[in-house]
């Protein structure tokens, strides 16, 4: 009964302890699966970027027919027999490529954005002191909100500016 307590014990002191191996495999297993989130984040944004250019492939394709579809109808027969039939070549509007280009910018920040908030999110997983300052760091910001809203007191006559004192003169 000894010998089998004593290897029980030997066995438990075994699992407590994690040998060299399995301390390199954990730490492995940790960068494999940071790689992995950070590999999957990359593959959502390419899968909407590639969404995105296939709508503009779309609206752009549309937008031709519908431009051979008026040119076809305005065409005259002396644009025909001249030669200058085609498509316009006339440039979009300014306000339009303003646009283009504020979604553009916008979609660049938001996944930047997206980027930043996935790199706090893998090191708030990783440490554990992290989660417990951000948590305590959130909480005393409600407090502190929390006093703001109800230290704020209504105004009194006494305080009220002087065009407000005189417009009520007058009511």
């Amino acid at each position: 009964a000894r010998q089998l307590e004593a290897s029980i014990e030997l066995t438990g002191k075994a699992v407590e302890d994690p040998t060299e191996v399995e301390v390199e495999l954990k730490r492995r297993l940790g960068q494999l699966t940071d790689h992995l989130i950070q590999k999957q984040a990359q593959v959502e944004a390419l899968s909407s970027e590639k969404s995105t250019l296939s709508f503009r492939i779309k609206a752009v394709s549309r937008m031709l027919e519908e431009g051979k579809s008026t040119n076809m109808n305005n065409a005259t027969s002396s644009d025909l027999e001249l030669g200058t039939w085609g498509l316009s070549s006339s440039k979009l509007n300014p306000a339009q490529d303003k646009i283009r280009s504020g979604k553009l910018q916008l979609g660049s920040m938001i996944k930047q954005l997206d980027a930043i908030f996935l790199a706090g999110a893998i090191f708030l997983r990783r440490n554990a002191t992290a989660k417990v300052w951000s948590l305590v760091y959130l909480i005393c910001l409600h407090f502190w909100v929390i006093y703001i809203l109800m230290s704020h007191s209504p105004p009194s006559d006494e305080e009220r500016s002087g065009a407000v004192m005189s417009l009520g003169k007058y009511q």
